[in-house]
């Protein structure tokens, strides 16, 4: 087993350890090395966001491969953009573990529970067209903890529906809004709202202004101030920034009932 970074540098004071013996313990824990990878083994622990296997452009053989190391390390291992046959592959090559997919992303774990105690995130889409971007994104964000709430098909095509959608979602910490053609849905919403608003433009329309990118011009041209925009598609860089927010507005709770404790005249 790996030491940890603490007992590294510990032992080096000490002088119980090279400095060359020390680099390589070092190494071995930020990174797996191998013939075709190098992976980040820290980065979760590092920026609260695990790294994530783009399979689009990897054979089934380089996929399990990778895939096997992250599982050697951690928990569990998401995959994003794989195709068919790198999801059957995957799965007869982890037949024991609990697989899911959601949209194009797919997680491979040792163990099916997960806790959902990070805090609470509110999924809306325009259309049903932009349901599986949001399922993706929500499978994420559960691994990472969260709990998510889910408002579909509640665009402008119809005025009262974005109201109706936030009332779904009225518990949620932060929101994240999916929505293809005009993308108007996210100013809407944070127009609306006092809740912190990722908006994500998705590949759905047609004509001038398709596969996304009038919804990406409306959104960053959006005159409501706050609206933070993500690339087209990007869920997982949508859940990356409320996985952000959640652990932020966790540690100022945690913190703020310690000093509760600490400060309590009884």
């Amino acid at each position: 087993m790996k030491e940890n970074i603490g007992e590294i540098l510990t032992a080096i004071r000490e002088n119980k350890l090279s400095n060359e013996e020390a680099q390589k313990l070092l190494w071995e824990i930020f990174y797996e090395e191998g013939d075709e990878y190098l992976l980040d083994l820290h980065r979760e622990k590092r920026i609260g966001f695990p790294e994530v296997i783009l399979a689009e452009g990897k054979s089934s053989s380089q996929l399990i491969s990778i895939a096997g190391a992250f599982l050697r390390n951690s928990d569990r291992v998401l995959i994003s953009n794989l195709d068919k046959k790198q999801e059957k592959d995957l799965k007869a090559a982890f037949i024991d573990l609990f697989t899911r997919r959601e949209g194009r992303l797919m997680v491979i774990r040792k163990t099916e529970g997960i806790k959902t105690d990070l805090g609470t995130v509110g999924l809306i889409t325009a259309g049903t067209s932009d349901i599986p971007f949001a399922r993706e994104c929500g499978l994420i964000l559960l691994e990472l903890g969260a709990d998510v709430i889910e408002a579909f098909d509640t665009g402008a095509a119809g005025m009262h529906r974005p109201e109706l959608g936030i009332k779904k979602v009225k518990r949620a910490d932060v929101l994240i809004i999916f929505a293809g053609m005009e993308g108007v849905l996210p100013s809407l919403v944070a127009s609306l709202s006092d809740l912190p608003v990722i908006a994500v433009p998705t590949p759905i329309g047609y004509g001038y202004g398709g596969q996304g990118l009038g919804a990406l011009s409306t959104m960053l041209q959006t005159c409501v101030p706050g609206v933070l925009v993500v690339n087209i598609g990007n869920a997982i860089g949508a859940a990356a920034g409320a996985i952000r927010f959640l652990r932020i507005l966790k540690r100022k709770s945690i913190s703020s009932d310690t000093r509760s404790v600490v400060y309590s005249p009884t």
